[in-house]
């Protein structure tokens, strides 16, 4: 069976702005969702359509090569749902609000807030109070949400963390402490659920869960893209120009790199290995260290008379002979 067009699923424009899709993706999604509509497989399947074409048209990338391509552009061998492979490692997070097969992996930062924001809607109908969503219509107790800001190190490593917390237990607050196990590779925005660790109902009922939401500290040196980790490494013209094996850190230690001579600024250097490891057991990413030349403020007479005797050698330097080359040619051909 063909599918649908995508914006007639959302009821929208190829025009609509980012704003009108969330609208319309909000106002579908809790009218099919299957917390309000259980044993009803025409919702189920419109869920699930509709959580299909928002998917595409929010990401920038996807909505470029579905505009292009169609349907085709996820179809011959693309990579849809699952094709990364390997075991999931969010499993037991599939029932997340009743919509089965759902995989935080596929689902941008945007679309996981989406779902932040209204699923104390589907449960209550209610405001809730930050950091919980409502309870459910069943007699089951409050979601609650917890931010965790780690180090960008034990993002590497992984670690185990200490939290504390109020929630609500016999109709009381409650001060609760959990001990929680970080996984080596988590990313920002990923939540790890704990199962009935959320308010309970004060007149009985089955306890909510507790969504632990991680967030990383800014770190001094180092910045994260993916799997990689970013390091801009400051070094003096002298070393740039005579070469130098410096010593830098890592995620987990230290390595020692050999810069050559006549490095250039901005040039790129790759650690292999070095950087996240991926939380599903694949290849971990790189450390890609970014060369910064420092130029000093102030140099000494005897430093100037030695930086004079040098500038003679700076005709013969590829790129400043590139560039008057190209100059000879551009001049000669405008007289």
């Amino acid at each position: 069976m063909a599918k649908k067009d995508f914006y007639s699923v959302l009821g929208v424009s190829r025009q609509a702005t980012p704003d009108e899709l969330k609208k319309a993706f909000r106002k579908l999604a809790m009218k099919y969702h299957p917390d309000k509509n259980p044993n009803d497989k025409t919702a189920e399947d419109r869920f699930k359509e509709v959580n299909e074409a928002y998917d595409v048209l929010s990401d920038v990338k996807k909505k470029q090569m579905y505009d292009q391509f169609g349907h085709a552009a996820f179809q011959g061998g693309g990579p849809g749902p699952g094709a990364h492979g390997g075991p999931n490692p969010f499993r037991g997070f599939e029932n997340f609000g009743g919509f089965q097969g759902f995989d935080p992996r596929q689902q941008s930062g945007e679309f996981q807030d989406m779902f932040s924001d209204f699923f104390g809607e589907f449960f209550s109908g209610e405001n809730t109070q930050p950091g919980r969503r409502g309870a459910r219509q069943d007699n089951r107790g409050a979601d609650l949400r917890y931010t965790l800001n780690i180090t960008l190190e034990e993002a590497a490593t992984g670690a185990e963390k200490r939290i504390n917390f109020v929630r609500h237990r016999a109709g009381k607050e409650d001060s609760a402490k959990l001990s929680i196990t970080i996984p080596a590779g988590v990313k920002a925005g990923q939540r790890l659920k704990l199962r009935g660790e959320g308010d309970a109902p004060p007149t009985g009922g089955k306890p909510g869960d507790l969504y632990v939401i991680v967030n990383f500290q800014e770190h001094p040196l180092f910045k994260r893209k993916d799997n990689d980790v970013l390091l801009e490494l400051p070094i003096s013209f002298v070393d740039a120009l005579l070469g130098i094996q410096i010593e830098v850190p890592t995620l987990t230690g230290k390595a020692m790199l050999n810069i050559p001579p006549g490095t250039h600024p901005g040039q790129i250097f790759r650690l292999k290995g070095k950087g996240f490891p991926d939380i599903g057991g694949y290849a971990p990413g790189d450390m890609l260290i970014k060369i910064v030349v420092d130029v000093p403020n102030n140099i000494t007479a005897e430093d100037r008379e030695a930086l004079e005797k040098l500038r003679k050698t700076s005709s013969h330097t590829p790129l400043v002979t590139e560039f008057r080359d190209k100059m000879k040619r551009l001049l000669s051909q405008r007289s």
